[in-house]
């Protein structure tokens, strides 16, 4: 047997503290009153005693928090099939996503921009890459979206990796997707630099479709690491600029592109445009027969006998 609200079974223990207290009153009234005298100011002798009536009500209640326990039997399990969309999602987290072009910077504002969408996607499979120079895995697939929010929410960019190895993460999408027939790669990044010739053949060569979410400004930012300031060999003041070739990289992959903004819900809103049903999975549903109406049942009985053993006024 199993407790589908296990949680109201919690308030049972208050309910035993006062058993036990009741079990006592009746010698705290016989030390008061000499016993012949407790006989004649007893209403109603032949009615249920106070300590009585009172512990029947106390176990109606138990019986009530077992009933709102939800008790039940697994009565056995049905197969249900659902079309799932494959999605791999990358984070850009080379050293320009700490610019502070964007508050607080790029970077955080991509984890918080997944954190805030991605519990509201239905129906899809996620796996999480981060890349700099190189690519590398943080969660494979996997529809468990409440453990893929509490992997992104404690990514840190706790050591500095220059430059923005694009191939690397279309490499590392590829092996995730395997032979999926419509592969899906988004991009959380912003733009690095180049043209991107050699990773829009790669891409159409492996047939993946590039989605890419920009988190740059026209005006570009500093870069503080740490407080200081990055600059160049030269002691200039390093300026990250965004990159328009980067709409290249979607454009000639049959994919999409979308600048970033302060709307909680565009990138949910553009994700849902492009993702399609690409896998089967099926899942295993347990049924349970219900059985709260038993312990009810019981506790209503006890509640009618409490109160029809009411002592009457002559």
């Amino acid at each position: 047997m199993e407790f589908q609200q296990i949680t109201a079974l919690y308030f049972i223990a208050p309910v035993l503290l006062l058993w036990f207290f009741v079990g006592n009153i009746s010698t705290g009234i016989g030390a008061l009153f000499a016993p012949e005298v407790l006989a004649k100011i007893t209403v109603n002798k032949h009615a249920i005693s106070p300590k009585i009536r009172l512990k029947f009500l106390l176990l109606s209640m138990i019986l009530m928090l077992v009933a709102l326990g939800r008790p039940s039997l697994l009565s056995g399990e049905i197969e249900v099939k659902r079309k799932l969309s494959d999605l791999v999602v990358a984070i850009d987290m080379s050293a320009s996503m700490l610019a502070d072009d964007i508050y607080p910077n790029r970077f955080e504002f991509a984890k918080n921009k997944l954190l805030t969408n991605i519990d509201k996607l239905e129906n899809v499979r996620i796996g999480l890459l981060g890349f700099a120079s190189q690519a590398f895995l943080i969660s494979p697939l996997s529809d468990d979206l409440s453990s893929l929010q509490f992997l992104i929410k404690n990514l840190r960019l706790d050591g500095i990796r220059k430059g923005t190895n694009f191939i690397s993460v279309m490499q590392a999408a590829n092996d995730l997707l395997g032979k999926t027939n419509n592969k899906q790669l988004l991009l959380l990044t912003d733009g690095g630099e180049g043209d991107f010739e050699k990773e829009i053949n790669y891409a159409n060569t492996h047939k993946i479709k590039i989605f890419i979410y920009d988190i740059t400004t026209k005006k570009g930012g500093i870069i503080n690491i740490e407080g200081d300031v990055l600059k160049d060999d030269t002691g200039n003041i390093v300026i990250a600029r965004e990159n328009q070739n980067i709409k290249n990289l979607s454009k000639k992959t049959d994919g999409g592109y979308l600048k970033y903004s302060l709307n909680s819900e565009d990138l949910f809103s553009f994700i849902n445009r492009f993702k399609q049903k690409t896998s089967n999975k099926s899942i295993s549903v347990k049924q349970f027969k219900e059985l709260f109406y038993y312990p009810l049942a019981v506790a209503l009985l006890l509640l009618l006998m409490v109160f029809f053993s009411l002592p009457r006024r002559r």
